[in-house]
């Protein structure tokens, strides 16, 4: 039960890296630190402006997820096999996960205040998510100075994420790309396609 909780709170963190900003996102790496279910797992962020890639460490395995919204698909990443396997992101399933598509979207979060991250001013938001029939309200901190989310938690209390050892500067783009040699595989059927 402790994986899947774990890769939902990725995926959230990396649909709110993708979308909680302002759609300027600067270039940047980061160590993300997501607790949730009470678990805290260390991973690795990387952004490129509407492009992010999530590397995390589960019980000795590595997995990434790379969340593409350009061509819509979230590639989940498996080192271990040398595959790789694709879901595909409706438009749908898109304006369900991120919350910021446009600027009617944007409207919806509250300025709720400021506070520095890491460093960094934060402008902080009140908003609230939808995920499997229950909604949740969260608080984003924003860097304006990198058009991303630093900080993201849930009123509750049941997952947050923060970004620590931000290095802002150009990244590759194969880091957006399954590797050159790994095998696409299928989707198991419990994992049907977002819609």
């Amino acid at each position: 039960m402790r994986l899947p909780k774990i890769l939902c709170a990725v995926l959230i963190a990396l649909a709110l890296l993708l979308s909680a900003g302002l759609g300027r996102a600067a270039e940047f790496s980061a160590t993300s630190i997501t607790k949730a279910g009470g678990t805290e797992t260390p991973g690795k962020v990387y952004v490129k402006g509407r492009k992010a890639r999530h590397e995390i460490e589960i019980a000795g395995k590595t997995s990434v997820q790379i969340l593409r919204p350009d061509k819509n698909v979230l590639w989940v990443i498996l080192p271990q096999q040398k595959a790789y396997m694709e879901m595909p992101l409706t438009q749908e399933a898109q304006q369900k996960i991120l919350l910021n598509l446009t600027e009617k979207q944007k409207a919806k979060m509250k300025k709720v205040g400021t506070e520095t991250v890491n460093n960094y001013k934060c402008d902080k938001y009140e908003t609230a998510m939808s995920h499997q029939g229950k909604t949740a309200k969260l608080l984003v901190c924003i860097a304006p100075e990198l058009g991303a989310p630093v900080k993201m938690e849930s009123k509750d209390g049941s997952f947050a994420t923060e970004l620590k050892d931000i290095k802002t500067g150009p990244l590759a783009d194969s880091l957006f790309e399954p590797p050159q040699g790994y095998k696409k595989m299928k989707m198991p059927l419990s994992m049907p396609p977002m819609k």
